[in-house]
């Protein structure tokens, strides 16, 4: 079993990298916004997304590790591809059509917020003086850089930034909870059938679609920016929870906003500049937190990929197994696998996060 840090530093690594992807695409999409239609862009987007997702399913080697989709997810499925597939790609064309793309780039860390207000007041996720600290910053930057324009368009751009960011922020939060079950498939899921639809009607609606090759270009940014980003953050809310998540991913503006100013040449403004300056204010204070305590866990149920080490105790998965579920299975040595298992009430002290094995009262 892998050290809790370990575990940790792997889900960091996962959202930063999904930020970073992220981050670049917004700036990228802001330059194609002229091109074509905001439904048919958003499509596009979705439609790279999916192509990229079926071509590591079908690459995948083996058998999967992971639980597959039940029937009970379906109505949280559903509703994570309306808000984080549909509602959110389609407000952001629209805002970054409105606004500059660094300025559009630093916007989107109103995502962080949302994710982490509704993370801690409803998914009663733990963070506290620190993290609330971090949050009035990321907010701050927020407010400073959506009065940057002084065009009379800016505070439409705005609020259509801030109408995509709460999608996802419930959508993350959303996503947190269905993260235990095969993060390419719930991807994948969701970039087909927020997809498919958008592109239905984007035709029977005769929307613009743009040029051949900038048709390429949006699918590209589909597959990294989307695509494979989603995926990687569904492996970061797996290992960190929704809220410390939304913290690491905050950091996309920061790459959005500094790939516009080195590759798109936009001003470095004093706007972006003191917004920069708070955001990563925030970001750096929950990034250097160490939360450890005794805690208790209750009694669960509940079915995941989860790692056995024979040469090591783990309090939080020492349960038996069935014939059927170590068949073919090399018990000797570290291995991976998911089926349903049950943690008994136990209680212990480690370094730990919001993840599901450590939702308590502190």
């Amino acid at each position: 079993m892998e050290h809790p840090i370990a575990q940790q530093r792997k889900g960091q690594l996962a959202a930063l990298t999904a930020a970073v992807l992220f981050g670049c695409s917004a700036p990228l999409i802001s330059t194609l916004t002229g091109e074509g239609s905001a439904l048919s862009i958003a499509a596009l987007l979705y439609a790279g997304a999916t192509l990229g997702l079926l071509a590591a399913h079908l690459l995948r080697r083996g058998p999967s590790q992971e639980t597959a989709v039940r029937r009970n997810d379906l109505p949280a499925l559903a509703a994570l591809t309306i808000l984080g597939g549909v509602v959110g790609p389609l407000a952001l064309v629209l805002g970054l059509a409105r606004l500059s793309a660094a300025s559009g780039s630093l916007l989107l860390n109103l995502e962080s917020v949302f994710t982490l207000v509704i993370a801690v007041l409803v998914g009663r996720e733990h963070l506290g003086r620190r993290g609330l600290l971090a949050v009035s910053l990321t907010l701050g930057g927020a407010v400073v850089v959506s009065g940057g324009s002084v065009s009379g368009a800016s505070w439409q751009g705005s609020a259509l930034i801030a109408v995509a960011t709460l999608a996802w922020g419930i959508d993350n939060n959303l996503s947190q909870r269905l993260s235990l079950r095969d993060p390419i498939q719930i991807a994948l899921l969701k970039a087909a059938g927020a997809s498919a639809p958008m592109l239905l009607v984007a035709f029977l609606l005769g929307e613009r679609f743009p040029s051949p090759p900038q048709v390429l270009a949006v699918l590209l940014i589909g597959v990294l920016g989307y695509g494979l980003s989603i995926w990687l953050d569904l492996l970061a809310l797996r290992e960190l929870g929704a809220a410390r998540e939304a913290v690491i991913f905050s950091t996309a503006p920061f790459v959005g906003g500094l790939f516009s100013v080195v590759v798109l040449k936009e001003p470095l403004t004093p706007t972006l500049v003191g917004a920069a300056v708070l955001m990563a204010g925030g970001v750096g204070l929950l990034l250097g937190e160490d939360h450890g305590h005794w805690h208790r866990h209750e009694r669960l149920i509940h079915d995941h990929r989860h790692c056995h080490d024979p040469n090591q105790e783990d309090a939080h998965h020492r349960h038996e197994h069935t014939p059927q579920q170590l068949e073919g299975i090399r018990t000797d040595v570290s291995f991976w696998h998911a089926h349903g298992h049950n943690h008994e009430e136990t209680e212990h002290a480690h370094a730990h996060v919001s993840d599901v094995h450590h939702r308590h009262r502190h």
